[in-house]
């Protein structure tokens, strides 16, 4: 791998993974919204119109790194639903070559619409500046994955960013799981408690990363199985369990630290000018402060509300 000029490179830390995993969920609760489709026949038809004219399903396969079957089940359900065409090769019959009809562009249109109505849903743009930075966050992550023709790279932008994410986060959780053997959840707990540099309640773990109480438990769980965490307890408070690293968590903290920021030069950067990676990096240190400080405010005003027994 080549190595990263110095001022290229950023430390991704857990806000960056906030951010990615909100996205993430928004975009896919998108895509559910105004498609049958799933990821993998969604990207497959978005490459197709990308490329504006017909591919080689054998080369499509090698573009999208994705096995021949897999590309054919995916070719068989939009063919039925009439999104793409599959004609035989003028040279060779036994090759197919694929293409979007006017049908699979109109439903990338739409689905690209209902992407961004949920980005806007799930993310502080009421705020134009909140929703500047996502927008250029957005742009930004639709040039991670370049399109096959260029003349096209500004179409459907938030399609692309979903594709861009959607295969990022499965590098990012392989990666991951090659380099500590543990879980992405539990390598974002790790992370974090190395951040804090304190023992943490469980549920201030849940809420920092936005995880669900039950999800950051179980991989809590699994950190303590592992020897990377410990377990601590309140002489004041019997019902708080707090976690904190062990000496394995921090090194395996550093670890996980180096191979994100390595994945980040090497697939998420490498594509992008300074100005939109810092785009990408201002989601998780300004947008996802927002929202936990609108959460505080929220519990706040409960608390506010609280009556004596």
């Amino acid at each position: 791998m080549q190595p990263t000029p110095a001022k290229d490179k950023f430390n991704l830390d857990s806000t960056y993974f906030v951010a990615f995993e909100m996205a993430h969920e928004a975009l896919t609760r998108g895509l559910a919204a105004a498609s049958d489709l799933n990821i993998t026949q969604y990207r497959v038809l978005t490459k197709l119109l990308q490329a504006g004219k017909a591919v080689n399903q054998g080369e499509l396969g090698k573009l999208l790194g994705m096995k021949p079957n897999v590309v054919t089940q995916a070719v068989d359900v939009l063919a039925a639903a009439g999104l793409v065409t599959r004609a035989p090769g003028t040279a060779d019959g036994r090759t197919r070559f694929l293409a979007a009809t006017e049908a699979g562009e109109a439903h990338v249109a739409a689905v690209n619409e209902s992407l961004i109505a949920s980005l806007y849903e799930h993310f502080p743009t009421d705020d134009p500046t909140y929703r500047t930075i996502l927008e250029a966050a957005v742009s930004a992550a639709a040039q991670i994955e370049p399109p096959l023709d260029p003349g096209r790279a500004q179409r459907f932008p938030a399609t692309r960013s979903l594709v861009s994410i959607e295969l990022l986060r499965a590098e990012t959780e392989r990666t991951l799981r090659e380099a500590t053997g543990a879980s992405f959840n539990e390598c974002r707990i790790v992370q974090r408690l190395g951040e804090t540099d304190r023992p943490e309640r469980v549920g201030e773990l849940a809420c920092a990363l936005h995880l669900s109480p039950v999800n950051a438990a179980r991989a809590t769980e699994r950190l303590v199985a592992r020897g990377w965490a410990r377990r601590l307890k309140s002489p004041t408070d019997k019902k708080a369990v707090y976690v904190a690293l062990t000496d394995e968590g921090v090194y395996q903290g550093f670890l996980i630290s180096a191979t994100v920021n390595e994945l980040a030069a090497t697939k998420l950067w490498a594509n992008l000018t300074p100005g939109q990676r810092e785009a990408i990096e201002r989601v998780g240190h300004v947008v996802v402060a927002e929202l936990d400080a609108r959460r505080e405010a929220k519990e706040q005003a409960a608390y506010d509300l609280l009556q004596e027994i």
